[in-house]
């Protein structure tokens, strides 16, 4: 079944020039290698992209013609994957599978930690409703700050918005996770959703309605939510951070544009905080790791996991800063555990951590053990499929649509 995604390839006026490529953070390829490897992805060959590609679309917003060749290297996933399906190890990264990295890490929380996921599985009727998302279920501490009072968070690990189908370019399962999420939404009968992921804004407001999903409510970024409470004086910031920091970007900020990426960097300068940047940021943003694992090639190998994650925390350092900050639950997570590995990197934080901070509040260390776990869990779980030469198709993962 074909699927037409948010933005398509546009073959028709693409121009072969390679600029995507060459622009790539990733991949920087010549301009040679750049024109040979977009003639390979568009006649079915193989290609370096098929190996290196992290899906963070940077692509699209080089490209001179808007041709939009990030979805190119979606469609060529999505071929590849359903031609040779997935090898074993990818299986405890999808979201649905029984046994992931996400519930691994839950089964091994603490009782306040499991109270607090356990509160937002409410599915009785609400007017307003704040939707967490899978990487926030995973670290449920970061909730606890005045920033987000006033919202009431409903969600679980069974809805995911199903961000990472997307960029392997597993459209099939996305569209059941478009099915499901409407389930989800439809049940609580919401009238505003505030979403605590970048990642599953776009996800809600750009892809799933591609595949099946007619959501009717509003839907706000938290980031959106925080800096109106800011600006209208309800949320004061008396304790300055005095830090300098760099922004880690969201592969999704720059699909909203300039203003959005601007959100996180000015509440965090109103916050006391100075901002610098990674030579990579914005519309050229290196993925903070997990996205080295979606190509057919890598198939979440945990070496290119390490190895991109690190290349990113190494940049941060490079810019000056005395800290790296995200404002993706799941970036923090990859930091995190990059940490374990590479432990003369920069601290990082959540950017919920650092505004309640400066709002006077201390929050309940958790990263370092959430790392630990993260960490084990691969050895555990993962390490024992790099050795096997199963593969599987998608669709043996359950989803839960009836």
């Amino acid at each position: 079944m074909e699927y037409q995604t948010p933005k398509q390839y546009r073959e028709d006026i693409c121009k072969q020039c390679g600029t995507c490529l060459v622009s790539c953070p990733v991949m920087k390829l010549s301009p040679e290698e750049a024109r040979r490897e977009i003639r390979n992805l568009r006649e079915g060959r193989d290609s370096i992209a098929l190996r290196k590609c992290t899906t963070c679309f940077d692509c699209d917003f080089a490209c001179p013609n808007g041709c939009n060749p990030g979805e190119l290297m979606q469609h060529r996933f999505n071929r590849t994957y359903s031609e040779r399906g997935l090898p074993e190890r990818a299986r405890y990264f999808l979201p649905h599978s029984k046994r992931n990295f996400r519930t691994y890490v839950i089964d091994r929380m603490g009782p306040r930690e499991k109270a607090i996921i356990e509160s937002w599985k409410d599915l009785s009727p609400a007017d307003e409703v704040c939707y967490p998302g899978c990487n926030v279920v995973v670290t449920p501490l970061l909730t606890q700050t005045r920033a987000l009072s006033g919202l009431d968070i409903r969600g679980a690990l069974e809805y995911c918005c199903g961000e990472m189908y997307y960029r392997m370019g597993l459209f099939d399962q996305v569209r059941q996770v478009a099915r499901k999420t409407q389930g989800f939404f439809d049940t609580l009968g919401a009238r505003k959703v505030t979403i605590l992921c970048t990642a599953g804004h776009y996800m809600f407001t750009r892809v799933l309605p591609h595949f099946g999903a007619d959501y009717s409510f509003e839907m706000e970024s938290y980031l959106s939510y925080i800096k109106r409470r800011v600006d209208s004086g309800e949320l004061e910031f008396k304790h300055p951070l005095n830090m300098k920091v760099t922004v880690q970007e969201s592969c999704y900020g720059k699909q909203f544009g300039p203003d959005y990426m601007d959100i996180p960097r000015e509440l965090l300068s109103k916050a006391g905080a100075e901002v610098v940047e990674m030579e990579n940021s914005r519309e050229c943003m290196l993925c903070c790791g997990i996205g080295a694992g979606f190509s057919p090639g890598s198939a979440y190998n945990p070496m290119a996991l390490t190895t991109s994650t690190i290349k990113v925390m190494r940049s941060a350092k490079r810019s000056g800063a005395e800290a790296v900050v995200t404002y993706c639950s799941g970036c923090m997570q990859m930091f995190s555990t990059g940490l374990v590995v590479y432990r003369t990197a920069l601290p990082v934080y959540h950017i919920l951590e650092l505004l309640g901070t400066a709002m006077g509040e201390t929050s309940e260390p958790f990263k370092g053990r959430l790392a630990r776990n993260m960490l084990a869990g691969i050895i555990r779980n993962q390490g024992p499929a790099l050795l096997s030469r199963r593969r599987f198709n998608a669709a043996e993962i359950d989803i839960g649509i009836e």
